[in-house]
């Protein structure tokens, strides 16, 4: 994190983690959690004791009998404002978006108008001969979205606007929403357009003053919202991806890779043993830092792959923009207190946090799998008529 991904992103959108030690025993009541349904509260450490061993993703017969402890990161929770709020009003909304590469990336042999993330989203289902574009060998998603990463990224305010609301109507593993930090749309459980709207916006219509008709808030001001926030603009007027913005550095970080997936899986099977481990070793990747690893020469398998998987995290992290709507009469107090402000044309504001995270570094089992997934993907493109606009 320190060496690698800080000077990739400012400050203001990393999570500070702390390191912490545990007790093996603990963790392993603890990672019952993820297989709970969502939202389902536990109260006290006693009901997890009571869960069965099996629902654990950390069994004890797989812990070496002289480790007793284990070191992990503690990290805030990014569907929350972690600033003071004087006043606001109605709950905290919190969009997690897997941006995905947002670049065009061109491959030997290959040559197909799509991006790699919706390559990689593709499997074939046939209707009368036409072809939906589905995730490759999987049956998780009955319909293939309208989401493409390199609109989001375009900058350009309708094609974001497009990718988003695509997302919420589709949302695959790229999206989720949370209310107050409990989720309540995402791939496996999605909500109408109108329960959406009662589920985000009930509370937050009030009256500014006695007598005035209340504000009404709907997903499209979230969308609003959310592309002048993730592009750093201030105005649709002056509408564009500023190299400020959370985008902007994690384009930038992305753009690391000059190889692609194709040469990056050719250069994996041409290196050595010992190169494979050295690649393998995070600790060395780490020690030579961000601008170490820029400055590695060109044309070496083992030094581009090290840029390549240094940009595969950037490729495949989060970003969660938490918003909350504050009335007029705190924006001073509010600035005051560190939050950062966006007005929207409606006439309201809102404060907001950003944060990006999912920043676990790659491995070439990774790499091996999208090469695969990838491929299958291209193969369904030359084969047959997709039913879908090309990228570029």
């Amino acid at each position: 994190m320190e060496k690698i991904v800080s000077p990739c992103l400012g400050p203001n959108y990393l999570v500070d983690p702390k390191i912490i030690e545990m007790k093996v025993h603990d963790v392993h009541q603890l990672v019952k959690i993820p297989s709970l349904p969502p939202n389902k509260k536990i109260e006290s450490f006693e009901e997890l004791l009571q869960l069965p061993e099996n629902l654990s993703f950390l069994p004890l017969a797989s812990i070496p009998k002289n480790v007793t402890r284990i070191s992990a990161l503690e990290m805030l929770d990014a569907t929350r404002i972690p600033k003071e709020l004087p006043e606001y009003v109605g709950p905290t909304i919190t969009v997690e978006i897997k941006p995905k590469q947002g670049f065009f990336q061109t491959h030997p042999t290959i040559s197909v108008p799509f991006c790699n993330n919706c390559i990689l989203q593709m499997e074939k289902t046939s209707n009368n001969n036409n072809v939906d574009m589905e995730k490759c060998q999987s049956d998780t998603f009955k319909q293939m979205y309208d989401f493409c990463p390199l609109q989001l990224f375009s900058g350009d305010f309708e094609r974001m606007r497009h990718a988003l609301q695509s997302l919420i109507h589709i949302p695959h593993r790229n999206l989720r929403l949370f209310v107050d930090g409990n989720l309540i749309h995402y791939d496996e459980k999605t909500l109408e357009w109108g329960e959406l709207n009662r589920a985000l916006f009930d509370r937050m219509e009030q009256k500014l003053q006695e007598g005035d008709e209340p504000l009404k808030f709907g997903i499209d001001d979230i969308l609003d919202a959310l592309c002048l926030i993730i592009s750093g603009s201030v105005s649709f007027e002056s509408f564009s991806l500023q190299p400020h913005s959370v985008l902007a550095q994690i384009l930038k970080a992305q753009q690391i890779d000059s190889i692609g997936i194709v040469r990056a899986h050719c250069m994996l099977k041409q290196l050595t043993d010992k190169q494979l481990n050295e690649l393998r070793d995070k600790t060395r990747i780490a020690k030579i830092g961000l601008q170490g690893v820029l400055a590695l020469p060109e044309d070496d398998p083992l030094s581009e792959l090290i840029k390549y998987f240094v940009a595969a995290t950037m490729k495949d992290c989060s970003v969660m923009v938490s918003l909350r709507r504050i009335p007029d009469s705190s924006i001073d107090s509010t600035k005051l207190h560190g939050n950062d402000i966006i007005a929207m044309p409606n006439g309201s504001y809102f404060a907001y946090s950003v944060k990006v995270v999912d920043l676990d570094p790659k491995s070439p089992k990774n790499l091996t799998n999208a090469y695969a997934r990838f491929m299958a993907g291209v193969k369904l493109i030359e084969m047959n008529e997709i039913q879908r606009n090309p990228c570029i």
